[in-house]
């Protein structure tokens, strides 16, 4: 079984390659669910132009969290990376966990993209039923150098519209990866799930101080 790390070059891949790609072939028309992730793509480089270059990671976690907030189903992530704890965790405790799990994204999706790179996308043809709940947008990142990558969105169509909830990079799911990850930091904590959210606050408070610190 493929298993995917975590490496910076692997973040990088993952999450700029998400939404920072954006030119999409002029000639094809774009569905609901490829607009999301076209039109999220345009307003991120819009929105943070030059920031990151700046060294204002801060203001580029606002804008990448405001930005992506309506386009990301969080909750239903959530959900799917804590797995069958999920289900046996308190309300409390599902609240805390997607707390500390939004913002371990968020961090890590802002301080790629200080090494992002113009690449460009092309979409696949996406036969999309009218009254279609869930869908995968496939996509290609045409690359400089190397061969092209293959990226699919599963998303969800909601009241508010279409959501983004996994990612899978070359056949591997970016949730099922968390997940994976995240029932080892439990069974190791004695499948307690407040060991898991107290992990990820650690991090995220000690990213946040070395993001904060002078420099």
């Amino acid at each position: 079984m493929k298993k995917l790390q975590f490496s910076h070059g692997c973040l990088y891949l993952i999450f700029i390659a998400v939404f920072f790609s954006s030119q999409a072939c002029a000639e094809q028309a774009l569905s609901p669910p490829q607009l999301v992730v076209e039109t999220t793509s345009t307003q991120l480089k819009e929105r943070i132009g030059m920031v990151a270059y700046k060294g204002n990671l801060t203001e580029t976690m606002h804008i990448v969290e405001e930005v992506l907030r309506p386009h990301v189903d969080q909750h239903r992530i959530s959900a799917l990376a804590l797995g069958k704890y999920w289900k046996q965790a308190t309300p409390q405790l599902r609240a805390d966990f997607e707390k500390e799990f939004k913002e371990t994204m968020i961090r890590l999706y802002s301080t790629a993209y200080a090494s992002y790179e113009d690449w460009s996308i092309t979409y696949l043809p996406l036969r999309l039923k009218k009254d279609a709940k869930k869908t995968i947008v496939k996509i290609k990142v045409n690359r400089s150098s190397g061969q092209p990558v293959a990226i699919s969105y599963r998303m969800v169509n909601k009241a508010d519209g279409w959501k983004v909830y996994d990612i899978i990079i070359e056949g591997i799911s970016l949730v099922t990866n968390f997940r994976n990850q995240f029932k080892g930091i439990i069974d190791q904590g004695g499948g307690s799930v407040q060991a898991l959210i107290d992990h990820l606050a650690k991090k995220n408070r000690a990213a946040q101080k070395r993001i904060n610190a002078p420099a």
